[in-house]
């Protein structure tokens, strides 16, 4: 099957309002010194009144966010920001009239899913008692036919032992006949031994019998029983790894990645260097079945993934050393596509290239494939 290895391309451009969909509009709570760095030792490029309402573009600053007020970008304290009501009392009333759409949706679905089940159920009963009536009807047809071979089979019983019985009669009288005449004249009555036709076996005859196979049982080794299962949340690195991510705080960037149902990732995020050793390690990062997952704050620099799919992740000791994989329909992957984090200055300020990415497995020949050329072996993706 295809690989569903999807990346689109976003130029997110830092002065403007494209991150507007991760952030979210606030209130200053007293009057706001904007300054140009997430510090105090930065300088104050403007000032907002109080009760003026700011977006918030990021908030991974420590004690900083960083805002749009106007046509300018900053950093404030954020704990002197406070949530816009009128935004939020917005939002609730969207998601309340969401969740009644979606619970409308979800009642008529059951309601359809009912009337389908109701309507399979009523033609398997059908089936069933049509089933039932061929097969009485084919019992009785057999039953019948039975019956009249055996009253014929006894009729030609009766007539047979008629007929044996009117031969011995017949013979008894020729045989008394016949003792009469030789009594008559006076001679000598000889008697007729009469002979088995049936062989006599004595005990010491040979029985044949067939030897009995033993009861042979079968096993299936799980190779994995040993091994420790582990569970984490999506956006963890897995201990198997032994490994802390590399940021740069100063880029607003990132990689969203979708996983679908099919599966479970583990993602490794390398930055090439100038020859394949020079390749460094950025992130691992592990994303559950039905998630979306932000990996942000990456350096400047070209990239490349090696990606795990599965279920069941599970952890040993190899060699002194930890080694994790999946358990279950695990399969590995080297992405050949080439991630540019590189920013780029243009008259109008900075773009800050970030990226969509979608996987999942789909089934094929009664497991699942990536589908694509790019497969690669559970020691080279564990290797560093």
């Amino acid at each position: 099957m295809k690989s569903i290895f999807t990346f689109i391309l976003l130029l997110v451009i830092t002065f403007s309002s494209a991150h507007a969909q991760d952030g979210q509009y606030l209130m200053s709570s007293q009057k706001l010194e904007v300054r140009s760095g997430p510090d105090l030792t930065f300088n104050t490029i403007a000032e907002v009144p109080q009760g003026t309402q700011v977006y918030v573009m990021s908030s991974n600053y420590g004690d900083w966010s960083a805002i749009q007020y106007k046509s300018m970008n900053g950093f404030v304290l954020t704990r002197l920001l406070t949530e816009d009501s009128r935004i939020a009392d917005a939002e609730r009333a969207a998601k309340e009239a969401a969740a009644k759409r979606e619970a409308a949706k979800a009642a008529a679905a059951a309601a359809i899913a009912q009337a389908e089940a109701a309507k399979r159920a009523a033609e398997e009963a059908a089936r069933q008692a049509i089933a039932n009536a061929e097969r009485l009807k084919r019992e009785a047809e057999a039953n019948a036919a039975k019956a009249i071979a055996d009253a014929e089979a006894a009729k030609r019983s009766k007539d047979a032992a008629a007929r044996k019985a009117l031969a011995d009669t017949k013979e008894t009288q020729k045989a008394l006949e016949d003792a009469r005449r030789r009594a008559a004249k006076g001679g000598d009555v000889a008697s007729t031994p009469i002979e088995s036709t049936t062989p006599s076996y004595g005990s010491s005859s040979n029985n044949n019998s067939r030897p009995t196979a033993a009861t042979m049982t079968v096993s299936r080794e799980d190779k994995y029983s040993s091994w420790e299962k582990k569970t984490y949340k999506s956006g963890a690195t897995p201990k198997s790894f032994n490994f802390k991510g590399k940021f740069d705080y100063k880029l607003d960037n990132y990689l969203k990645i979708k996983v679908g149902k099919n599966t479970e990732v583990v993602v490794k995020l390398y930055k090439m260097g100038q020859t394949e050793k020079d390749d460094e390690l950025v992130r691992v990062t592990y994303i559950n079945t039905n998630t979306t997952q932000f990996i942000r704050n990456i350096p400047e620099g070209e990239y490349f993934l090696k990606i795990a799919y599965g279920k069941q992740w599970v952890e040993t000791m190899k060699n002194g050393k930890r080694f994790g994989t999946f358990s279950k329909n695990a399969l590995y992957e080297k992405g050949k596509q080439i991630l540019d984090f590189n920013t780029v200055k243009t008259s109008k300020g900075i773009n800050v290239p970030s990226y969509n990415l979608s996987l999942d497995l789909l089934p094929s020949g009664g497991g699942y494939s990536t589908g694509g050329q790019d497969d690669i072996s559970a020691n080279a993706f564990n290797d560093n």
